[in-house]
């Protein structure tokens, strides 16, 4: 598994739990590609750029009072990173609580984050859309 790959991410989830998006960010391509699979039905499913990263996960802060991605297994797949992430949060104003494991695929070239693709429901489903072996 590519060490310098995973403790990217690793950083990156950190300093995304703290509110830190700055630091979050420091391994993003400016250029990058989000796409959420489970997007909001307002939202489009592709955001292109930090700077729409950014309000995505600003949008994400302003809705849960608690909000935390923890990522709980690391798959190495060459250039893509395969994580199973924990996604939990609490509404705002809803006091709604949100528990939900989906697997998140990162893409690296240049030794930045270039892609994400959040919100697979497993390591198959992941494989099969991003054409990996499996």
């Amino acid at each position: 598994m590519s060490r310098e790959s995973v403790e990217k991410l690793r950083r990156s989830n950190a300093a995304f739990n703290r509110g830190d998006f700055d630091a979050a960010f420091a391994d993003f391509d400016e250029d990058c590609e989000w796409r959420d699979l489970q997007h909001a039905p307002d939202t489009p499913e592709r955001r292109r750029g930090v700077g729409a990263v950014r309000a995505i996960w600003s949008a994400w802060q302003d809705s849960f009072e608690q909000f935390s991605a923890e990522i709980e297994e690391y798959v190495d797949e060459g250039e893509i990173v395969l994580v199973r992430t924990r996604w939990r949060a609490v509404g705002r104003e809803s006091g709604l609580s949100l528990d939900l494991t989906t697997v998140d695929a990162y893409e690296l070239s240049g030794g930045r984050i270039v892609r994400a693709s959040v919100g697979y429901a497993d390591m198959a489903a992941a494989r099969q859309d991003l054409g990996l072996a499996g």
